[in-house]
Protein backbone atom coordinates (compact mmCIF):
# COMPACT_ATOMS: atom_id res chain seq x y z
CA UNK A 1 0.00 0.00 0.00
CA UNK A 2 1.35 3.39 -0.95
CA UNK A 3 2.20 5.84 1.79
CA UNK A 4 1.32 9.10 0.08
CA UNK A 5 2.75 12.24 1.70
CA UNK A 6 1.93 14.07 3.85
CA UNK A 7 1.24 11.40 6.48
CA UNK A 8 -1.21 12.81 9.01
CA UNK A 9 -3.43 10.01 10.31
CA UNK A 10 -1.75 7.09 12.02
CA UNK A 11 -4.74 4.75 11.81
CA UNK A 12 -3.98 3.33 8.39
CA UNK A 13 -4.93 6.50 6.54
CA UNK A 14 -2.08 7.35 4.25
CA UNK A 15 -2.95 10.87 3.16
CA UNK A 16 -4.77 13.85 4.59
CA UNK A 17 -4.27 16.77 2.20
CA UNK A 18 -5.84 20.16 2.86
CA UNK A 19 -6.73 22.21 -0.21
CA UNK A 20 -8.33 25.66 -0.27
CA UNK A 21 -11.34 25.72 -2.64
CA UNK A 22 -14.15 28.05 -3.64
CA UNK A 23 -17.69 27.81 -2.20
CA UNK A 24 -18.89 26.35 -5.53
CA UNK A 25 -16.34 23.56 -5.30
CA UNK A 26 -17.24 22.91 -1.68
CA UNK A 27 -20.82 22.32 -2.68
CA UNK A 28 -19.68 19.24 -4.56
CA UNK A 29 -17.92 17.73 -1.56
CA UNK A 30 -19.49 15.31 0.89
CA UNK A 31 -20.01 16.69 4.40
CA UNK A 32 -17.48 15.52 6.96
CA UNK A 33 -18.65 12.55 9.04
CA UNK A 34 -19.43 13.12 12.71
CA UNK A 35 -16.32 13.23 14.87
CA UNK A 36 -17.27 9.97 16.57
CA UNK A 37 -17.69 8.11 13.25
CA UNK A 38 -14.15 7.74 11.95
CA UNK A 39 -13.77 6.78 8.28
CA UNK A 40 -10.99 4.25 7.85
CA UNK A 41 -10.35 2.39 4.62
CA UNK A 42 -7.53 0.70 2.75
CA UNK A 43 -6.59 -0.88 -0.56
CA UNK A 44 -4.47 -3.83 -1.68
CA UNK A 45 -3.98 -6.10 -4.71
CA UNK A 46 -6.63 -8.78 -5.21
CA UNK A 47 -7.98 -11.53 -7.41
CA UNK A 48 -11.44 -11.24 -8.93
CA UNK A 49 -12.88 -12.56 -5.65
CA UNK A 50 -10.71 -11.55 -2.70
CA UNK A 51 -7.52 -9.76 -1.58
CA UNK A 52 -4.28 -11.64 -2.24
CA UNK A 53 -0.76 -11.59 -0.77
CA UNK A 54 0.95 -9.23 -3.23
CA UNK A 55 2.50 -6.05 -1.85
CA UNK A 56 2.17 -4.21 -5.17
CA UNK A 57 1.03 -4.68 -8.75
CA UNK A 58 4.14 -5.68 -10.71
CA UNK A 59 4.09 -6.44 -14.43
CA UNK A 60 6.51 -7.24 -17.24
CA UNK A 61 4.97 -6.45 -20.61
CA UNK A 62 5.65 -5.64 -24.23
CA UNK A 63 4.44 -2.46 -25.95
CA UNK A 64 0.78 -2.84 -26.88
CA UNK A 65 0.02 -5.37 -24.13
CA UNK A 66 -3.22 -5.16 -22.14
CA UNK A 67 -3.37 -6.37 -18.52
CA UNK A 68 -6.45 -6.88 -16.35
CA UNK A 69 -6.14 -6.91 -12.56
CA UNK A 70 -8.14 -6.22 -9.42
CA UNK A 71 -8.03 -3.85 -6.44
CA UNK A 72 -9.56 -4.72 -3.07
CA UNK A 73 -11.07 -1.70 -1.30
CA UNK A 74 -11.80 -2.34 2.38
CA UNK A 75 -13.95 -0.22 4.69
CA UNK A 76 -13.20 -0.99 8.33
CA UNK A 77 -15.44 1.77 9.65
CA UNK A 78 -18.93 1.47 11.10
CA UNK A 79 -20.64 3.37 8.26
CA UNK A 80 -20.78 2.84 4.49
CA UNK A 81 -18.47 5.01 2.41
CA UNK A 82 -18.45 6.22 -1.20
CA UNK A 83 -14.91 6.37 -2.62
CA UNK A 84 -13.49 7.73 -5.83
CA UNK A 85 -11.13 5.38 -7.72
CA UNK A 86 -8.40 6.71 -10.01
CA UNK A 87 -4.79 6.08 -11.09
CA UNK A 88 -1.82 8.45 -11.07
CA UNK A 89 1.90 8.64 -11.83
CA UNK A 90 4.52 8.07 -9.12
CA UNK A 91 7.63 10.05 -8.28
CA UNK A 92 10.29 10.29 -5.59
CA UNK A 93 10.25 13.13 -3.08
CA UNK A 94 13.55 15.01 -2.50
CA UNK A 95 14.07 12.77 0.55
CA UNK A 96 13.61 9.62 -1.55
CA UNK A 97 10.05 8.76 -0.52
CA UNK A 98 7.49 7.26 -2.91
CA UNK A 99 4.58 9.56 -3.72
CA UNK A 100 1.81 10.06 -6.29
CA UNK A 101 0.80 13.18 -8.15
CA UNK A 102 -1.89 15.29 -6.53
CA UNK A 103 -5.42 14.43 -7.64
CA UNK A 104 -5.70 17.57 -9.77
CA UNK A 105 -2.54 16.85 -11.77
CA UNK A 106 -2.96 14.91 -15.00
CA UNK A 107 -0.84 11.72 -15.25
CA UNK A 108 1.27 11.22 -18.36
CA UNK A 109 2.53 7.65 -18.05
CA UNK A 110 1.41 4.68 -15.96
CA UNK A 111 -1.32 6.70 -14.28
CA UNK A 112 -2.74 7.32 -17.75
CA UNK A 113 -2.31 3.72 -18.90
CA UNK A 114 -4.17 2.29 -15.87
CA UNK A 115 -7.95 2.69 -16.11
CA UNK A 116 -10.31 1.57 -13.28
CA UNK A 117 -13.42 -0.34 -14.27
CA UNK A 118 -15.47 2.23 -12.36
CA UNK A 119 -14.82 5.80 -11.21
CA UNK A 120 -16.29 5.24 -7.75
CA UNK A 121 -17.33 2.43 -5.45
CA UNK A 122 -19.72 2.17 -2.50
CA UNK A 123 -18.32 0.00 0.28
CA UNK A 124 -20.63 -1.08 3.13
CA UNK A 125 -19.42 -0.93 6.72
CA UNK A 126 -16.78 -3.53 7.59
CA UNK A 127 -16.80 -4.88 4.03
CA UNK A 128 -14.53 -5.20 1.01
CA UNK A 129 -15.34 -4.38 -2.61
CA UNK A 130 -13.36 -5.64 -5.61
CA UNK A 131 -12.68 -3.10 -8.38
CA UNK A 132 -11.28 -4.30 -11.74
CA UNK A 133 -8.87 -2.17 -13.74
CA UNK A 134 -6.83 -2.49 -16.92
CA UNK A 135 -3.31 -1.40 -17.82
CA UNK A 136 -2.71 -0.84 -21.54
CA UNK A 137 0.94 -0.39 -22.52
CA UNK A 138 1.20 2.06 -25.44
CA UNK A 139 2.85 0.82 -28.62
CA UNK A 140 5.46 3.59 -28.29
CA UNK A 141 6.18 3.05 -24.57
CA UNK A 142 9.86 3.40 -23.74
CA UNK A 143 11.75 0.36 -22.39
CA UNK A 144 12.37 0.08 -18.67
CA UNK A 145 10.44 0.68 -15.48
CA UNK A 146 7.34 2.85 -15.15
CA UNK A 147 5.67 3.50 -11.78
CA UNK A 148 2.31 4.69 -10.59
CA UNK A 149 -0.51 3.81 -8.26
CA UNK A 150 -4.23 3.18 -8.11
CA UNK A 151 -6.02 5.21 -5.47
CA UNK A 152 -9.19 5.16 -3.38
CA UNK A 153 -10.09 8.68 -2.32
CA UNK A 154 -12.64 10.30 -0.02
CA UNK A 155 -13.32 14.03 -0.43
CA UNK A 156 -15.02 15.78 2.47
CA UNK A 157 -15.72 19.31 3.65
CA UNK A 158 -14.42 20.73 6.91
CA UNK A 159 -14.86 24.09 8.60
CA UNK A 160 -12.03 25.64 10.56
CA UNK A 161 -12.45 27.59 13.80
CA UNK A 162 -12.28 30.88 11.85
CA UNK A 163 -15.13 29.77 9.60
CA UNK A 164 -12.95 29.07 6.56
CA UNK A 165 -14.02 25.96 4.69
CA UNK A 166 -11.55 23.45 3.34
CA UNK A 167 -11.81 20.50 1.02
CA UNK A 168 -10.09 17.49 2.55
CA UNK A 169 -8.90 14.60 0.40
CA UNK A 170 -8.15 11.42 2.30
CA UNK A 171 -6.63 8.79 0.03
CA UNK A 172 -4.81 5.48 0.06
CA UNK A 173 -3.20 3.70 -2.85
CA UNK A 174 -1.47 0.56 -4.08
CA UNK A 175 1.74 0.77 -6.09
CA UNK A 176 1.88 -0.27 -9.74
CA UNK A 177 5.17 -1.14 -11.45
CA UNK A 178 5.34 -1.98 -15.15
CA UNK A 179 8.58 -3.00 -16.87
CA UNK A 180 8.37 -2.54 -20.64
CA UNK A 181 10.54 -4.90 -22.67
CA UNK A 182 13.59 -3.50 -24.42
CA UNK A 183 17.17 -2.50 -23.65
CA UNK A 184 17.78 -1.71 -19.99
CA UNK A 185 20.23 0.95 -18.79
CA UNK A 186 20.69 0.86 -15.00
CA UNK A 187 22.67 3.89 -13.82
CA UNK A 188 23.01 6.16 -10.81
CA UNK A 189 24.99 9.39 -10.77
CA UNK A 190 26.18 11.85 -8.11
CA UNK A 191 25.72 15.56 -8.78
CA UNK A 192 25.92 18.89 -6.95
CA UNK A 193 28.58 17.67 -4.53
CA UNK A 194 29.78 20.37 -2.15
CA UNK A 195 32.11 20.19 0.84
CA UNK A 196 32.08 22.79 3.64
CA UNK A 197 34.78 22.80 6.31
CA UNK A 198 34.00 24.07 9.80
CA UNK A 199 37.26 24.54 11.67
CA UNK A 200 38.22 25.81 15.11
CA UNK A 201 41.11 27.83 16.46
CA UNK A 202 42.39 24.81 18.33
CA UNK A 203 42.11 21.16 17.41
CA UNK A 204 40.31 19.44 14.58
CA UNK A 205 37.31 20.48 12.51
CA UNK A 206 34.35 18.96 10.69
CA UNK A 207 33.34 18.75 7.03
CA UNK A 208 29.75 18.68 5.76
CA UNK A 209 29.26 16.92 2.44
CA UNK A 210 26.03 17.57 0.51
CA UNK A 211 25.11 15.94 -2.78
CA UNK A 212 22.30 14.59 -4.96
CA UNK A 213 21.95 10.97 -6.11
CA UNK A 214 20.12 10.69 -9.44
CA UNK A 215 18.69 7.71 -11.27
CA UNK A 216 19.87 8.46 -14.81
CA UNK A 217 18.93 5.03 -16.16
CA UNK A 218 15.60 3.46 -17.07
CA UNK A 219 15.12 0.94 -14.23
CA UNK A 220 14.40 1.24 -10.51
CA UNK A 221 17.54 1.13 -8.39
CA UNK A 222 18.61 1.35 -4.77
CA UNK A 223 22.22 1.56 -3.63
CA UNK A 224 24.94 1.35 -0.99
CA UNK A 225 27.14 4.36 -0.39
CA UNK A 226 30.20 5.52 1.49
CA UNK A 227 32.07 8.80 1.84
CA UNK A 228 35.51 9.92 2.99
CA UNK A 229 37.67 13.03 3.31
CA UNK A 230 41.35 13.01 2.28
CA UNK A 231 44.28 15.29 3.09
CA UNK A 232 47.02 16.34 0.63
CA UNK A 233 49.46 13.86 2.18
CA UNK A 234 47.14 10.88 1.66
CA UNK A 235 45.54 10.28 5.05
CA UNK A 236 41.76 9.75 5.05
CA UNK A 237 38.88 9.95 7.49
CA UNK A 238 35.78 7.88 6.69
CA UNK A 239 32.26 9.19 7.18
CA UNK A 240 30.01 7.32 9.61
CA UNK A 241 28.13 4.45 7.99
CA UNK A 242 25.62 5.92 5.54
CA UNK A 243 22.05 4.73 5.16
CA UNK A 244 21.24 2.72 2.05
CA UNK A 245 19.75 4.66 -0.84
CA UNK A 246 16.05 3.74 -1.10
CA UNK A 247 14.36 2.74 -4.33
CA UNK A 248 14.79 5.54 -6.87
CA UNK A 249 12.54 5.65 -9.91
CA UNK A 250 14.02 6.45 -13.33
CA UNK A 251 14.54 10.20 -13.63
CA UNK A 252 14.15 10.79 -9.89
CA UNK A 253 16.71 12.00 -7.37
CA UNK A 254 17.21 12.52 -3.66
CA UNK A 255 19.26 14.91 -1.57
CA UNK A 256 21.89 13.48 0.78
CA UNK A 257 24.16 14.93 3.44
CA UNK A 258 26.77 13.59 5.83
CA UNK A 259 29.33 14.96 8.28
CA UNK A 260 32.93 13.85 8.75
CA UNK A 261 34.67 14.90 11.95
CA UNK A 262 38.20 14.76 13.34
CA UNK A 263 39.77 16.63 10.41
CA UNK A 264 43.01 18.56 10.70
CA UNK A 265 43.10 21.90 8.83
CA UNK A 266 45.51 20.64 6.18
CA UNK A 267 45.27 23.57 3.79
CA UNK A 268 42.76 21.82 1.58
CA UNK A 269 40.64 18.70 1.92
CA UNK A 270 39.06 16.45 -0.70
CA UNK A 271 35.64 14.91 -0.07
CA UNK A 272 34.69 11.77 -2.03
CA UNK A 273 31.28 10.07 -2.32
CA UNK A 274 30.89 6.57 -3.78
CA UNK A 275 27.63 4.77 -4.66
CA UNK A 276 27.21 1.12 -5.70
CA UNK A 277 23.85 0.67 -7.50
CA UNK A 278 21.69 -2.30 -6.49
CA UNK A 279 18.79 -3.91 -8.32
CA UNK A 280 15.49 -3.87 -6.45
CA UNK A 281 14.41 -7.25 -5.01
CA UNK A 282 12.91 -9.56 -7.58
CA UNK A 283 14.55 -7.89 -10.58
CA UNK A 284 17.51 -9.27 -12.52
CA UNK A 285 19.03 -6.12 -13.95
CA UNK A 286 22.30 -5.78 -15.86
CA UNK A 287 25.14 -4.70 -13.60
CA UNK A 288 25.43 -0.94 -13.21
CA UNK A 289 28.77 0.86 -12.83
CA UNK A 290 29.59 2.51 -9.53
CA UNK A 291 29.24 6.28 -9.28
CA UNK A 292 31.90 8.42 -7.61
CA UNK A 293 32.52 12.15 -7.32
CA UNK A 294 35.00 14.33 -5.44
CA UNK A 295 35.18 18.00 -4.44
CA UNK A 296 37.85 20.07 -2.68
CA UNK A 297 37.50 22.66 0.06
CA UNK A 298 40.02 25.00 1.69
CA UNK A 299 40.85 24.12 5.29
CA UNK A 300 43.08 26.93 6.51
CA UNK A 301 44.82 26.42 9.89
CA UNK A 302 44.34 30.05 10.91
CA UNK A 303 45.97 29.76 14.34
CA UNK A 304 49.04 28.00 13.01
CA UNK A 305 49.17 30.41 10.09
CA UNK A 306 49.03 33.38 12.47
CA UNK A 307 51.82 31.92 14.61
CA UNK A 308 53.88 31.30 11.49
CA UNK A 309 53.36 34.86 10.24
CA UNK A 310 54.32 36.31 13.63
CA UNK A 311 57.42 34.11 13.70
CA UNK A 312 58.43 35.17 10.18
CA UNK A 313 57.92 38.83 11.03
CA UNK A 314 60.01 38.43 14.18
CA UNK A 315 62.84 36.82 12.21
CA UNK A 316 62.70 39.53 9.55
CA UNK A 317 62.74 42.23 12.25
CA UNK A 318 65.73 40.61 13.94
CA UNK A 319 67.66 40.36 10.66
CA UNK A 320 66.96 43.98 9.72
CA UNK A 321 67.93 45.21 13.16
CA UNK A 322 71.20 43.30 13.06
CA UNK A 323 72.07 44.72 9.65
CA UNK A 324 71.44 48.24 10.89
CA UNK A 325 73.78 47.68 13.82
CA UNK A 326 76.52 46.45 11.51
CA UNK A 327 76.11 49.45 9.27
CA UNK A 328 76.30 51.79 12.26
CA UNK A 329 79.54 50.20 13.41
CA UNK A 330 81.22 50.36 10.00
CA UNK A 331 80.31 54.06 9.62
CA UNK A 332 82.41 55.24 12.69
CA UNK A 333 85.43 57.53 11.63
CA UNK A 334 88.86 55.95 11.65
CA UNK A 335 91.63 57.51 13.80
CA UNK A 336 94.33 59.20 11.65
CA UNK A 337 97.91 59.75 13.01
CA UNK A 338 100.25 62.26 11.33
CA UNK A 339 103.93 61.40 11.36
CA UNK A 340 106.37 64.32 10.93
CA UNK A 341 109.48 63.71 8.91
CA UNK A 342 112.66 64.04 10.97
CA UNK A 343 115.12 66.53 9.66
Amino acid sequence: MIRILPRVLATGLLLLAFLGVSPAALAQQSPAPPSGDRVTFGVRPATAKAPDQRNAFTYSATPGARITDYLAVSNVGASPVELRIYASDAFNTPEGGFDLLAAKRKPLELGLWAVPGKDSVSVPARSTAIVPFTVTIPANATPGDHAGGIVASLATEQTQANGQKLAVEQRVGARIYARVSGELHPALSITDLSVDYHGSLLGRGEATMSYVVRNTGNVRLSGKQWAKVSTPWGSTVDAPELAAIPELLPGSSMKMSTKVGGLLPAGWLTGTVHVDPLAVPGQADPSAPAAEESATVAAIPWLYLAVFVVLVLAIVFWILRRRRRRRGTSAEPEEVTDHADAE
